[in-house]
């Protein structure tokens, strides 16, 4: 009847019972946390070092500006 009814579907296994309320357990959930956490420190970790980086390039650019052209003229020198 269940054949005539539902075709072949209807006879395929079907989940007894009540659907649990608890989907993961917490350890699971707690592993999740930690690598999104390790995510969240690596990609603060790059942008300080490329914040770094830059600041770098700029000190080295103004070092070489100052060797080129010298200190500005404004500055007057006690005798």
């Amino acid at each position: 009847t269940t054949f005539i009814r539902e075709g072949y579907n209807g006879l395929k296994a079907h989940p007894k019972g009540r659907p649990t309320k608890m989907k993961r357990k917490k350890k699971q959930i707690r592993q999740l946390e930690k690598q999104s956490e390790i995510e969240r420190l690596r990609r603060e970790l790059a942008q300080k070092n490329q914040a770094l980086y830059e600041t770098k390039l700029e000190n080295d650019i103004l070092k070489k500006s100052m060797t080129l052209f010298g200190p500005s003229k404004d500055v007057k020198r006690p005798k």
